[in-house]
């Protein structure tokens, strides 16, 4: 009854990687959420708004 549980059930294949070692199984789940994008997004959005103000100075 006090099994160990994994969550790699509910994982489809394409979305983690098993790396085996002597031990022991690393399971890593690769996921990217909105709030990441967002963030993304919005570090690059200002990144090129900063190149393009030094050029407009120009």
């Amino acid at each position: 009854m006090n099994e160990p549980t994994s969550n790699i059930n509910y994982v489809e294949m394409r979305e983690h990687t098993l790396i085996e070692t002597k031990e022991g199984n690393i399971v890593i789940i690769h996921e990217i959420t909105l709030g990441d994008v967002i963030i993304s997004v919005l570090l690059a959005a200002m990144m090129i708004f900063m190149v393009l103000e030094r050029f407009m100075r120009r």
